[in-house]
């Protein structure tokens, strides 16, 4: 049987909880697990448990009748496990490894006439994130693409076939909604799965048409980087 929690203890759980939600919010660590837009959010809620807690606190010493060893219920102990996790196990950013497993983004297909796709900047190599790549190769055969050289990042991951893979997570809320956004790639040797790369490569034509496969892109060159701060889109 698992004890039961006192109201004290309780009190100790939502300080030790809110805490962490600021501790998380406060440097870079949430950015694993959620959007970069919910760093307040996770302020405000961490913040208000721990004015839960100060509360109980002060309300249980100012009661000379309520009982303080008081029951409350065994679920209350779930509110540690979050805490457990972010200092014992800390889990990274998605990865390679869901990369292979989860849910390819996909281009809404639109009639032609619905899309409106500007040239890319002049110059001899253009910086471009990966649903850009995405969108622009779902229409017109990747026309605004042709013949430029373009400059992805990204992490490396495989699939089941061994098609090595420029990598990003688009990521509405959580990591829980993460879809993956990935340019197979061809040309050089991949490094090792879940690092990060910078390389400029051209994208093949026809590749990624219709929104529905990857497209693909010829490495010209690669260098290998930090991964950033914030590793979703």
């Amino acid at each position: 049987m698992v004890a039961a929690v006192t109201r004290a203890t309780q009190t100790l759980l939502l300080a030790v909880t809110g805490a962490v939600l600021v501790r998380m919010a406060a440097g870079d660590a949430y950015l694993r697990y959620v959007n970069s837009w919910m760093r307040w959010p996770l302020v405000a809620c961490g913040v208000f448990l721990i004015v839960l807690a100060l509360a109980d606190l002060w309300r249980e010493q100012g009661s000379e009748d309520e009982d303080h060893d008081a029951h409350v219920p065994r679920a209350a102990w779930l509110l540690f496990a979050p805490s457990l996790v972010f200092f014992l196990v800390a889990p990274p950013a998605l990865g390679a490894h869901f990369a292979e497993r989860a849910q390819n983004a996909t281009v809404p297909i639109k009639e032609a006439s619905e899309v409106s796709l500007p040239p890319l900047p002049e110059g001899d190599t253009v910086p471009l994130t990966l649903d850009d790549v995405l969108f622009r190769a779902a229409y017109d055969d990747g026309a605004t693409l042709a013949d430029r050289r373009l400059e992805l990042t990204g992490f490396v991951s495989r699939d089941k076939s061994g098609t090595w893979y420029v990598t990003q997570f688009g990521m509405n809320c959580c990591a829980a909604d993460a879809t993956v956004m990935r340019v197979a790639a061809t040309g050089v040797e991949p490094p090792a799965d879940d690092q990060w790369v910078r390389v400029v490569a051209t994208h093949v034509p026809g590749t990624g048409d219709g929104g529905l496969d990857s497209p693909e892109v010829v490495v010209e060159e690669l260098a290998l980087i930090e991964a950033p701060k914030n590793q979703y889109r």
